[in-house]
């Protein structure tokens, strides 16, 4: 990359997603690395352009390999609804701004054997073994394309984020604490993250696990 550090293991004993969920991966088979970024000017209200920024280079360096991958809120990338990837992000803040970034990434390259998951992987996808190390090279490349899109043009960002979003304006069936099972449609998600789902004509906010895709 021409910015920050890279880190790649090969095996993962904790590894964990968003708020504590688990990530299961077989050893030497799949890519696991994290990304430290340092940042100039990012306001902690516009942390989720970071997610963005992930999600649209992971995202679209899937669909360059020729696999129709879309953004699962809130950080997953999925193929038909089945999981290969997956993102987490640890910012580190002085005052009201991110100086610096931990991007860490789970993509499945090479495993073939998933259990009772709902996964896949670039090799299931493609037919073929994957080479690990080109295809990291590859999201590297996207991740250097868009840096610089997070501080200066971030809406283009939010735009190809809502082009991969996975189930955006489709009437799909959701779960959530106060209504039970229902139908509704994804429209967005809220400059805190938050995802919009239009339900009866009334725009829905949902946190992390606050909503559960069925």
């Amino acid at each position: 990359m021409e910015f920050g550090q890279v880190i790649l293991a090969d095996e993962q004993t904790q590894g964990r997603g968003q708020r504590e969920a688990v990530w299961v991966s077989e050893v030497g088979k799949n890519l696991l690395f994290s990304v430290y970024i340092t940042l100039d000017n990012l306001s902690v209200t516009n942390q989720l352009t970071l997610m963005q920024y992930t999600a649209v280079s992971v995202c679209c360096t899937l669909n360059d390999l020729g696999i129709e991958a879309q953004i699962k809120w809130p950080n997953d990338i999925v193929v038909q609804g089945l999981k290969i990837g997956g993102i987490l992000i640890e910012n580190q803040l002085v005052g009201s701004k991110i100086v610096s970034s931990i991007i860490g990434v789970g993509l499945n390259v090479n495993q073939l054997k998933f259990e009772n998951l709902n996964a896949t992987s670039l090799r299931e996808q493609l037919g073929i073994e994957q080479n690990r190390i080109d295809v990291l090279e590859k999201v590297l490349n996207k991740l250097n394309d868009f840096f610089p899109y997070i501080e200066i043009e971030s809406s283009t960002l939010n735009t190809l984020y809502l082009e991969n979003l996975y189930q955006l304006n489709l009437t799909s069936n959701y779960h959530c604490l106060q209504l039970g099972e229902f139908q509704g449609e994804i429209t967005g998600v809220d400059s805190f993250g938050k995802l919009r789902v239009n339900y009866n004509n009334n725009e829905l906010l949902f946190e992390v696990k606050e909503i559960k895709f069925l």
